[in-house]
Parts: C-alpha cells; sequence; structure tokens
C-alpha cells in the first residue's frame, strides 16, 4: 500500500501553511543529525520517489495528531531556532584576567603621566622662559646686523626741523653727506662737524625714524640784546653769539648801553639771562637796557615808563608783579621792582 503524507493545515504551527512552506530549509545549518540505530531503523524510500518527510528541528517538541496516516511531525521553522541561539557569555577566568590586567597597565600609564606632567612644570615652565629669551635675542641680533651691514636701513631721506632764520636748503645740502649710510652708523659728531658753520644754531638733535629717514631738528640762537655798531644793529644771544645785522632794531630786543655793550662783562650776563627769561608779551614791550654791574639792571618801556629791575634773580616773580603794577596804576614815570616782595611806583 502507497505511504500517504498528510499536508500540515494552517492550525499545527504558528502562521499559515503557505508562509511555512514558502521558507526554504538550509539543511547546512539546522538539519537533524540521526543517530546510526535511528538510520537503520527507519524504512528507506524509494529511489527517485520523495519520501515526503520534513526535516525537523532536534530542539523542537513533536507535537502529534490522529489520522489515517499515523503521526506526522511538525513544520520546522528556521526563524524560531535562529532567535533560540544567543551568544554564550565569556567565562573564561584567564580571558577575565587578561582584561584586567591590561586595564590596570592603562590606568598606571595614564597616573605616571600625570605625575609627570605636574612634577616637571617648572622645568617645562623654565625652559619654555629660556627659549623666549633666545628667541628675543637672536632677533635682536638679527635687526641689529641687518641694519648696520645691510642698506636695507640706510638712510634715504634728511629732514631740517625747527629753522626760521636760517636757510634750510643749506643745512639740508650740509646733511646730504649722510644718504647711503646705515641708521645705526650715523655718528654723532660727524653731524656736528656738518653743522659747524652755521653760528646761528645753539643746539641739535638728531632722531632716526626706520627705515630711511633722518631728522635733525635744530634750535636756534634767539637775540636778546642790540649793540649798535657801524651804524647798524648788531643782534647777539646770551652768550655773545652773533646772530643776526639789521638796519633796525627787531620790536623785542631792547637796545643795550653803558657795560652791557661789552658782551664779556658781568653785567652783559646779567642782563642778557634777565630778557631771555622775561615773558614774551613784556619783552615785546622792551626799548632800552643799561646796567653798570649785574645788580642794578635797569629797562626803558615804550611807553615811556623806567624800571629798575635789580639783579638777575625772581625774574618769573618779578615780571608777574611788574605786569599787575602796569594793568593796575597804567603809565607811571618809575616802578621799582627790585624787591619784588614790596614794589614802588613814581607817578
Amino acid at each position: 500500500m502507497p505511504r500517504v503524507t498528510r499536508v500540515p493545515s494552517a492550525t499545527d504551527v504558528p502562521g499559515t501553511a503557505e508562509e511555512s512552506y514558502a521558507r526554504p530549509l538550509d539543511h547546512s545549518i539546522h538539519g537533524s543529525v540521526d543517530s546510526p540505530a535511528e538510520r537503520g531503523s527507519r524504512p528507506a524510500a524509494p529511489v527517485g520517489e520523495p519520501s515526503g518527510e520534513i526535516p525537523q528541528d532536534p530542539g523542537q517538541t513533536e507535537s502529534t495528531s490522529e489520522g489515517d496516516a499515523g503521526t506526522v511531525p511538525t513544520v520546522w521553522n528556521p526563524l524560531r531556532r535562529l532567535s533560540a541561539v544567543s551568544a554564550p557569555e565569556d567565562k573564561d577566568p584567564v580571558r577575565i584576567a587578561g582584561r584586567r590586567l591590561r586595564s590596570a597597565e592603562r590606568s598606571r600609564r595614564a597616573r605616571e603621566r600625570r605625575d609627570q606632567r605636574r612634577f616637571t612644570a617648572h622645568s617645562r615652565q623654565r625652559r619654555r622662559v629660556w627659549v623666549i629669551g633666545g628667541s628675543a635675542v637672536v632677533a635682536l641680533a638679527l635687526f641689529v646686523v641687518a641694519g648696520v651691514f645691510t642698506p636695507i636701513m640706510a638712510v634715504r631721506e634728511v629732514q631740517v626741523a625747527g629753522v626760521s632764520r636760517m636757510n634750510a636748503e643749506q643745512l639740508s645740502a650740509a646733511l646730504s653727506r649722510f644718504e647711503g649710510v646705515p641708521l645705526a652708523l650715523v655718528n654723532e659728531q660727524d653731524v656736528h662737524r656738518a653743522l659747524e658753520p652755521f653760528p646761528l644754531i645753539q643746539r641739535y638733535a638728531i632722531e632716526r625714524i626706520p627705515p630711511h629717514t633722518l631728522i635733525v631738528r635744530i634750535e636756534e640762537r634767539d637775540p636778546v640784546i642790540a649793540l649798535e655798531r657801524d651804524g647798524q644793529f648788531v643782534l647777539v644771544d646770551p652768550a655773545g653769539v652773533l646772530v643776526a645785522t639789521a638796519t633796525e632794531r627787531p620790536e623785542g630786543v631792547p637796545l643795550g648801553s653803558g657795560t652791557v655793550i661789552d658782551t664779556a662783562s658781568p653785567a652783559f650776563r646779567a642782563a642778557a639771562t634777565v630778557v631771555r627769561d622775561m615773558p614774551v608779551d613784556l619783552r615785546a614791550q622792551l626799548a632800552t637796557l643799561t646796567a653798570s654791574s649785574g645788580q642794578d639792571i635797569e629797562f626803558s618801556l615804550t611807553s615811556g615808563t623806567r624800571v629798575k629791575w635789580g639783579d638777575e634773580s625772581d625774574t618769573q616773580r618779578k615780571a608777574a608783579v611788574l605786569r599787575a603794577m602796569l594793568a593796575s596804576i597804567g603809565t607811571v614815570s618809575v616802578v621799582d621792582v627790585a624787591s619784588p616782595e614790596s614794589p614802588v611806583f613814581l607817578q
């Protein structure tokens, strides 16, 4: 009698019969392995005829149903087998010890690095200071070398400042010798020799502006006393140096008389110092100046007032008292400020 295989229904396994038979069977992974006794007791299927049996999942519990053909195994679902498989927990003590050892080694190295950074912070800071200082010195040395021995910082422009009475073109021509010379090598003695032919220069200063500019600031001599000689007015500064010659006495430069005409006398030095230190507004009112010594300096103003000044001390205080008296009493014949604490005037 031929063997009849019962087709399982949708109630035998979860899901529908079409879904169960639609899934491919992977016998290479999940196929059941029979023992030799089971293989010997199971009747072999005829050659060329399918056995009609469906391989079972070894871990699946078989369910039976009564029918004409006997007991039929349930349909095997491969997804149920895959969901049941999970990676076993690694409980090998050797591996666990190895992991702990590696973790402890990493912690030890991190702690050593922290300790090393903490204990070497001062050394690193000192080394950083030395590096910065050395770099600054090297940079300065390179800058000096570049400025001294190369034409990068050579003089290309010479400027003259503070000139009013002198000829600026002549000064520029005298200083043109420094063009092409590095700024750092411009010697003040060489500048002094270049300016010696100009007696009106009282003092000067050199200013170097990188990369190519040299500025010479001139302070001219200021005439303070006019001396009449040969029908002309000779203007001299407090040192007695001839500043200029004029046909008329300039405003603010009193005409000297008496001992003052001798530029080497103490009277001249004292009178010239007083005029030099006097405020500009009072200096513009001076007409004549006379003195027999350094203790009896006397001025006459353009208004006709005669001022007894005394010596060269307390010039600023005497000037303030004289200004206040002229503003309060107007034009008078004589004002004595030799003693600024007790000034005297005569109508």
